[in-house]
């Protein structure tokens, strides 16, 4: 099930990304822009964006709440770099693509499946180092790869135990949504 949330990403300058519903974050002060975040080690403090709200499946929401800076020494104010020589030119800032996922859980197991090109399900290195980094970017949830030969059929790279779950669910049925990435 679909719903309204809002990014928060953690403190620490990790990659991470959670979401939280709107409902949830409606309730707090207007003012609160530090949360404690749940996951699956314990809590953990994260800056919360609200100018932006994403659709998120129900199943990607964290519990959170209100936090402040006292409570989180990583929140102390970043400290301003010194201005650049004039002549130096600002880096280009990378842009990452949308990503088209479906995040559904099948007997139990929550998973979000994620279509790449096939090059990469056929990669496995490649493939371990993506499911990682999109795992830690969506709060732990197991990721699956999923690549499509020619004709449409599916070729997935990931836990063994969840790709068998996914062997007879057909793509069309996966609630495939597109999700930003920063």
């Amino acid at each position: 099930m679909a719903t309204w949330a809002y990014q928060c990403r953690p403190c620490s300058g990790s990659s991470d990304l959670w979401l939280v519903a709107r409902e949830r974050v409606d309730e707090l002060p207007a003012g609160v822009t530090i949360l404690r975040v749940k996951t699956g080690s314990g809590w953990a403090c994260a800056v919360l964006n609200r100018s932006h709200l994403v659709e998120a499946d129900a199943m990607l929401l964290r519990e959170a709440v209100a936090s402040d800076a006292h409570d989180c020494p990583e929140c102390a104010p970043p400290r301003v770099p010194d201005p650049a020589p004039a002549t130096t030119k600002p880096a280009p800032q990378a842009s990452a693509a949308p990503l088209q996922a479906a995040a559904i859980s099948l007997q139990g197991q929550r998973m979000l499946v994620v279509l790449v090109g096939l090059n990469v399900v056929h990669s496995p290195g490649e493939a371990d180092m993506l499911s990682a980094d999109l795992s830690a970017r969506f709060g732990g949830v197991d990721v699956v790869l999923m690549g499509q030969h020619e004709d449409g059929t599916p070729q997935y790279h990931g836990d063994t135990a969840l790709v068998q779950l996914l062997a007879d669910l057909p793509i069309d049925q996966m609630p495939w949504k597109t999700y930003p990435i920063h």
